[in-house]
């Protein structure tokens, strides 16, 4: 006879391996890059499955449990190893809390607690489930020693120096407290006003549109520059105190920390034990829902604790959750209107921006008329056509948003619908729009366009640029609303007088305005170069192309060869380049800036060029040095630094959480050299 064919081995479900592929994307998303690929809600339900489907398929087939499934494990914050950020270990786990939108699921919690705990001893605290970033504060002996992300629930990034720009964050606790280990656990959020005021703000001069709140105090808290973190409008809810002394409630915890100055949000409630006490957490979750959109912050539910700590020990947690808490959350706002129409807005940089103009609709307490669409291949993706029937959401966005087409619906419009495609020529100035091969962005290259002039003005006269101080937003719209700038060589053209006559310009003011001016000038064409905007010149690139070429001259009349052979210039910044100096509108500003005295060469910062010819490269966190004041004295010192490690490197100035440059600089036998050798080597 011959041999049985051997049963081929069992294979996991598809559906499994989907839900687990789609659900770690989305958590790399949120919790690293700060980008929600689908909503709150469409997450949880896929969470859902999966771990119905998890516990059914492994029952069956042990050997398809997968420890790193989404099911098993608290979404990762954790930072990508050599960005700088050392990791941290909890002491107590950071765990993540379970989500139901369903108050049967609500009254299953309570009845798991009182499967442990006498019905009559449960007291619940209900408070409000912010949308924000959870942050860990430890206390040494009643001084803030470090403060840590969740990470993966047992590390995290070490965020010291960007939690201590929060003023609202004590330093010190309070001598009541006792000595030793304390920690405080809270959120780092942004009120709706905050965002709404820095989302301006990154338009004007990054153009650059946030997502949310919640994403941007997450992409804040990981900024390498404490200086820069300060900068960001972002705030503290304290909710819990950890300590090995499990004694007390959580509501007596609460009350400790607002004594001790800590923000504690005023909307939490207690719920004492009753015949039906779900009823009445039940009853605080619908009130807070009623008035949600009129708080200052944006809240997505409300988080329901056991109140007794020694109660919460007993109940214990999951590999994941913790079995004393759980959030109900509000189920997403999302209303049905028509878009009728695309107008578009020109950014700084050029960029056309899609944006749908909708029948107005009630969303979230107010009238929305507006929506992104950020760009055309998001119009693609979701299908639209102008007029169409259309969700509008808002969940945890301030900003609507469209999340699908209602094509069922189509056939009730009384006009055919078309498709979107982009404008045939800027909207605003009427040139000739362009889209680069390796963009999804349509832009409009004309440098005088109109819509591009103030936000390029704003980039000119930003910190990173010709830092001109006392040259703000609503000062920039006056000027360019009067006709008195329109380029950035009017800026130095303008007199005291000029400014004096405009409304809400004192005297005082209008000289700090003129001497900020005044002062700009000697910036050095290094800074000049990145304040222009010169399509995909930045700061590295603007230092490096003012020391290749030393002169604005020199750099203007190189040629396409010439520009390609600089180190760390591509093909298509030289490309860039080229057409910016071959631009006749361009070269008459720049003849006007060289007229009023702007400094257009580059002078060697002064000193000995100890590290002449050399490249560095610099990873990990410095012990006092920010990565930017690292780069400053290396280069002013004559190095090179570049972004990457390789056989000509010079050196590598390493901190902690070096990473994987420090490990291929051992390969490779580059020398390794800390903050303080630099500074030794530099005289400092």
């Amino acid at each position: 006879m011959p041999p049985s064919k051997k049963a081929p081995s069992p294979q996991p479900p598809a559906r499994l391996l989907e839900l687990r592929a789609l659900l770690a994307e989305a958590n790399d998303a949120y919790y690293r890059r700060g980008h929600s690929l689908m909503t709150d809600a469409a997450f949880d339900a896929l969470l859902k499955e999966l771990e119905a489907l998890e516990e059914k398929v492994t029952a069956a087939h042990p050997g398809f449990a997968d420890a790193n499934s989404p099911a098993l494990r608290v979404g990762s914050d954790l930072s990508e190893p050599g960005t700088g950020f050392r990791k941290a270990a909890h002491k107590y786990p950071m765990l993540s809390i379970q989500n139901t939108y369903s108050e049967e699921e609500v009254r299953d919690f309570h009845r798991q607690v009182t499967g442990k705990i006498p019905e009559a001893e449960v007291e619940y605290v209900c408070e409000p489930k912010i949308d924000g970033v959870a942050m860990s504060l430890v206390y040494e002996d009643r001084v803030l020693t470090q403060a840590v992300t969740r990470g993966d629930g047992t590390q995290g990034d070490d965020v010291t120096r960007n939690i201590r720009t929060i003023r609202t964050i004590p330093q010190k606790l309070p001598k009541d407290w006792p000595a030793g280990r304390i920690e405080v656990r809270g959120e780092v959020y942004m009120t709706q006003a905050d965002f709404l005021a820095f989302n301006e703000y990154s338009m004007r001069v990054y153009d650059r549109e946030l997502q949310n709140p919640r994403n941007t105090a997450s992409g804040s808290l990981k900024l390498k520059d404490p200086k820069e973190a300060a900068k960001r409008p972002l705030s503290f809810f304290a909710y819990a105190v950890l300590s090995d002394e499990a004694e007390g409630t959580h509501w007596e915890n609460l009350e400790r920390l607002a004594k001790a100055k800590f923000p504690v949000n005023a909307l939490r409630e207690k719920v004492a034990p009753s015949a039906d006490v779900m009823a009445d957490v039940l009853k605080v979750c619908a009130r807070w829902e009623k008035i949600r959109d009129d708080l200052p912050y944006l809240i997505d539910g409300v988080v329901i604790k056991v109140n007794g700590l020694r109660q919460q020990a007993a109940l214990g947690r999951t590999a994941k959750n913790p079995k004393w808490v759980i959030a109900f959350k509000y189920k997403t706002e999302a209303a049905e209107t028509v878009l009728e129409s695309v107008s578009y807005q020109v950014g700084r940089t050029g960029v056309v921006t899609p944006v749908a103009n909708l029948k107005p609709v009630q969303l979230g307490g107010t009238t929305v008329k507006r929506a992104t669409l950020h760009n055309f291949d998001e119009i693609e993706r979701l299908g639209l056509r102008v007029p169409d029937i259309v969700m509008v959401e808002k969940g945890g966005e301030i900003i609507p948003k469209i999340t699908a087409a209602v094509v069922e619906k189509r056939p009730q419009l009384k006009t055919r619908s078309r498709p979107i495609l982009p404008p045939e020529a800027c909207p605003v100035c009427g040139s000739e729009l362009s889209k680069d091969e390796e963009e999804v962005a349509w832009r409009c290259d004309n440098l005088q366009c109109p819509a591009q002039v103030q936000r390029a003005l704003l980039h000119f006269g930003s910190r990173g640029a010709m830092n001109i101080e006392n040259l703000g937003p609503a000062l920039m719209d006056a000027l360019i609303e009067s006709g008195k700038v329109r380029d950035v060589a009017d800026l130095y053209a303008l007199k005291r007088e000029d400014l004096e006559a405009l409304e809400r310009m004192a005297e005082k003011s209008a000289q700090n305005v003129i001497a900020g001016l005044e002062e700009s000038k000697a910036r050095g064409l290094d800074r000049l170069l990145f304040g222009l905007g010169i399509r995909f010149i930045g700061k590295t690139s603007g230092k490096v192309l003012a020391r290749h070429f030393g002169t604005l001259e020199a750099l203007q009349n190189a040629s396409m060869e010439e520009l390609e052979k600089v180190n760390e210039i591509g093909g298509r910044m030289a490309q860039s380049l080229f057409d910016y100096f071959h631009n006749p509108a361009n070269l008459k500003v720049l003849e006007k800036l060289k007229k009023h005295g702007l400094k257009v060469d580059y002078e060697a910062p002064a000193g000995e060029q100890t590290l002449a010819g050399q490249t560095w490269v610099i990873t990990g966190t410095l012990p006092t040095w920010s990565r930017d004041e690292a780069r400053e004295i290396l280069e002013n010192a004559g190095a090179k630094v570049s972004e990457s490690v390789s056989k000509k490197t010079t050196a590598l100035l390493t901190g902690e959480a070096a990473g994987s440059k420090l490990a291929k600089a051992e390969k490779l036998g580059v020398p390794v050299k800390t903050e303080e050798e630099v500074r030794a080597l530099l005289g400092m």
